[in-house]
């Protein structure tokens, strides 16, 4: 979350058992609150929901609903998400996998409200982990913010499945009726 120092990639392979879960509660239970305390609602009308990256119908505005992309045609930074959250939606990043394995984007930065506020660098991640890691900080991107999700391209006009582990808060009712 904002404001906390510890926003390093994790290689999940370096946690103990049950420390990936306890990061995803800790920050789970704080976003909760914050968005309880913001839209004066208690939180059981609220909603906790895994991150839909298809354009069409979720949160962020991805060509496929399984995270995969193209990376482009230069080694640079490269825009993988970009947008305005919407009103009374918080979406948590907690963590990243890169379900290819091939590695071809070596750092991810997350802009939000038109600040550099994390970088996390990949290539620390390693196969026997499945190149996965988490971060104790999180990152949250807050309702009506501006943000943009970049990768650097190591491996030019490859396939990329940089799946972001996070999940999405809102009011019950806003697309989920449970």
């Amino acid at each position: 979350m904002a404001g906390q120092a510890e926003i390093m990639l994790i290689p999940v392979g370096e946690l103990a058992p049950g420390q990936q879960a306890a990061i995803r509660n800790q920050l789970k239970t704080a976003v909760l609150q914050q968005a309880s305390t913001e839209l004066q609602m208690p939180v059981d009308r609220l909603v906790v929901r895994d991150i839909d990256p298809l354009v069409t119908t979720g949160d962020m505005n991805f060509t496929y609903a399984d995270w995969f992309e193209q990376t482009g045609a230069t080694a640079t930074w490269e825009t993988m998400d970009t947008g305005t959250n919407v009103d009374q939606r918080w979406i948590v990043i907690y963590g990243i996998k890169d379900e290819d394995g091939m590695n071809s984007c070596t750092e991810l930065k997350f802009n939000i409200g038109g600040a550099d506020r994390v970088i996390w660098t990949l290539q620390q991640l390693n196969v026997e982990e499945g190149y996965a890691g988490v971060s104790p900080g999180g990152v949250v991107i807050p309702p009506n913010a501006p943000y943009t999700i970049s990768r650097y391209v190591r491996s030019i006009n490859s396939p990329t499945h940089l799946v972001l582990k996070g999940f999405v808060i809102e009011p019950r009712g806003k697309r989920l009726s449970p």
